[in-house]
């Protein structure tokens, strides 16, 4: 390379790695990627919603005494706060309240596996630290890897409280995907909408 712009990277070590790349850090970024599709695949079911519903079998007493049930109106087992609150305490937590727990086994092994990572990572600081004579680039480095899987875990934290909240909201939706239904190529999004 040639030029002004080459010569100042030069000067100045703009080759030797400055702070803000090291977020995101490369194993956190891929750690993070493998988490979010491993959570979806978890999440991916048969088609639920398309199953057509149980029979209803009662004797005609009763069917002329009591009402229709009304299912959309049913409120949820928990609070869409205190839902929040228990993914974010525990990640996964609130999902099971809900009903959703592959979403909230997924929640909690990422939580698990980033919190580990913390961990690691401040046990090679340490390491680093005690070393003779100290190597300040290497302290600084793995400082910036512990404090990247302190966001990662706490981001996740929080990512498990939203969805928990959102869960709960809407916790009796229950949308299908899958092909169309006039056989054309692609994928559809369905759900039902009951009116009064």
């Amino acid at each position: 390379m040639t030029g002004v712009a080459c010569g100042l990277q030069n000067r100045y070590g703009a080759f030797a790695r400055p702070g803000w790349v090291r977020f995101p850090h490369v194993p956190a970024t891929f750690a993070l990627a493998a988490v979010l599709l491993f959570g979806h695949a978890l999440e991916q079911s048969p088609l639920r919603a398309q199953d057509p519903p149980p029979p209803v079998v009662a004797d005609s007493v009763s069917v002329e005494a009591a009402p229709a049930a009304d299912t959309t109106g049913r409120p949820p087992p928990i609070s869409p706060l205190g839902a929040f609150g228990r993914s974010l305490i525990l990640p996964g937590w609130g999902q099971l309240e809900v009903g959703r727990p592959s979403r909230g086994a997924f929640y909690f092994a990422a939580e698990s596996v980033f919190l580990f990572m913390v961990f690691k990572s401040d046990a090679r600081l340490s390491a680093a630290k005690e070393e003779l004579p100290l190597n300040e680039e290497r302290i600084s480095n793995r400082s910036g890897q512990r404090e990247n899987w302190i966001v990662l875990a706490g981001f996740i934290a929080f990512l498990s409280g939203l969805d928990a909240w959102v869960s709960t909201q809407f916790w009796d939706f229950e949308p299908s995907i899958g092909p169309p239904a006039d056989g054309s190529v692609g994928i559809a999004l369905g759900f039902k909408v009951d009116f009064p």
